[in-house]
């Protein structure tokens, strides 16, 4: 059986033509590439899919079921999501880390009570979707009803998924019955209790239905009966079943970087060395987060700013290089399909990697520092420690495609953060490109083939010697 899978992306379209053989087989018969057509993303979908099948009409193959078809999307960035809970390092870090899960971005974040800024914020630049939380169940109550009482008098347009506490579910669905709200468990309904996957089927079932309308996906919808993925959600899934179908793939972690964002994924235990106190929640095994400031071309203008500190550091000696390296950026983010035109341009994409791959796994990373304690001296973790990670893959269009970058210079290049915590990254470990760039393809084809696509996916990689 022949299937089809197809990847929307910001700068880029990208199809492969796969073949089931026997049970675990998952072979490559074609690859194709068009630059996304934003304006009508239906346009540079079926204009990849022909070039794929080597036919000027793909649509009576799919009608026939001559191939299976499974897509994505993440242009325009992915799925913007703003995240409220109660204490930012529980209620609100499980609506950001249920956010990610669900292929979404988090645009903004909020804790405790709204003010009437954080409420025209979200009015000025309403998210797709607002992930309402706060509060374990049976608990706080009066910073919910207060957030659902502005909410109802604000103007803001968006769906709205409440997934905090049970006990003010009616009061809240009454203040927002004339908001598009959605009512879902609570996240978090007891502190050693996340549970994550209500609302992330929510924030899917939203996308699906509402969020594919308007920008060219409904009609992709309608000419072949498929509905699109956000991409993220289907690399979270096949990350997840790379762990659990090879021993050797257990522990790893994957980083993707676009044009718009970098995605982080890890597949690690939560384990605490000894002497180690964990401060915030438990991790999950697999965790995914996302950086809408660091992409290597939508977005390569807000890097300049994210990451001025380590350029200015890096170009203290040559302002002439410091200023060019800032042109190149702004080129960039003007014309996102923009390829480097001389070695000085190559080193500044090559740059521009690095500080994408630097500050997006940093982030993704726990910390750790000593504290003093009545019982002696103990380090306070926050996050998830990644040191025993021995395993890193680069995916993406720059990444698979960069043989010689050096992300062992990258990916740690350094040991604190500026409040002096160790950042909990891995310093020993092989490197593996996506060289075809199938990953997220093939994350398409495990909704049908699973095991299949995580045993492809690990046998496509390509070791990169340091």
């Amino acid at each position: 059986m022949r299937t089809v899978s197809v990847d929307i992306g910001s700068t880029w379209t990208k199809a492969a033509l796969f073949e089931i053989e026997g049970d675990n087989n998952l072979r490559l018969l074609n690859q194709a590439v068009t630059p996304t057509t934003t304006h009508h993303l239906a346009e540079g979908f079926f204009t990849c899919l022909h070039h794929l099948l080597e036919v000027a009409n793909a649509r009576p193959l799919l009608r026939r079921g001559d191939v299976t078809l499974k897509y994505s999307s993440s242009a325009k960035g992915g799925l913007a999501v703003a995240a409220m809970g109660l204490v930012p390092s529980i209620t609100l870090e499980a609506a950001k880390v249920t956010a990610h899960s669900a292929g979404a971005k988090i645009a903004q974040y909020y804790a405790y009570t709204l003010t009437p800024q954080d409420i025209r914020q979200l009015e000025a630049s309403p998210p797709d979707i607002l992930l309402f939380a706060g509060g374990t169940d049976g608990g706080e109550t009066r910073y919910g009803l207060n957030n659902a009482r502005l909410l109802a008098t604000s103007e803001l347009d968006c769906a709205i998924v409440y997934a905090g506490n049970r006990d003010i579910q009616h009061e809240v669905q009454q203040l927002l019955a004339h908001k598009q709200l959605t009512v879902v468990d609570n996240i978090l309904p007891e502190l050693d209790s996340p549970n994550p996957l209500p609302a992330r089927q929510a924030i899917c079932d939203i996308f699906l239905s509402r969020i594919v309308k308007g920008k060219g996906l409904d009609v992709i919808v309608d000419e072949t009966g498929e509905t699109p993925m956000p991409t993220p959600w289907t690399v979270f899934e096949l990350v997840k079943l790379m762990s659990q179908h090879d021993d050797a793939w257990q522990s790893f972690m994957l980083i993707d970087m676009g044009g718009a964002t970098t995605d982080v994924y890890s597949a690690c235990a939560s384990t605490l060395s000894p002497d180690t106190v964990l401060h915030g929640l438990p991790e999950p095994f697999v965790k995914r987060t996302v950086e809408g400031d660091l992409g290597m071309r939508v977005s390569a203008a807000v890097v300049g700013e994210s990451t001025r500190a380590l350029i200015d550091s890096l170009f203290a000696m040559r302002p002439d290089l410091h200023a060019a390296f800032y042109r190149y950026l702004n080129k960039l983010a003007a014309c996102p399909d923009s390829l480097p035109t001389s070695p000085e341009e190559h080193r500044f994409d090559a740059l521009l990697a690095g500080l994408c791959v630097a500050y997006a796994s940093e982030r993704h990373a726990g910390t750790k520092k000593a504290v003093a304690t009545s019982a002696g001296t103990v380090d306070l973790q926050i996050g998830r420690d990644l040191t025993p990670v021995r395993k890193v893959v680069g995916s993406g269009g720059w990444l698979s495609r960069a043989a010689t970058f050096d992300i062992h210079r990258w990916l740690k290049y350094r040991d604190l953060d500026a409040r002096g915590n160790r950042i909990l990254l891995p310093t020993q470990f092989d490197y593996y490109r996506d060289e075809k760039g199938l990953i997220p393809l093939l994350a398409n084809s495990a909704r049908l083939y699973p095991q299949a696509a995580a045993l492809a996916s690990i046998h496509c990689l390509t070791p990169n010697p340091r």
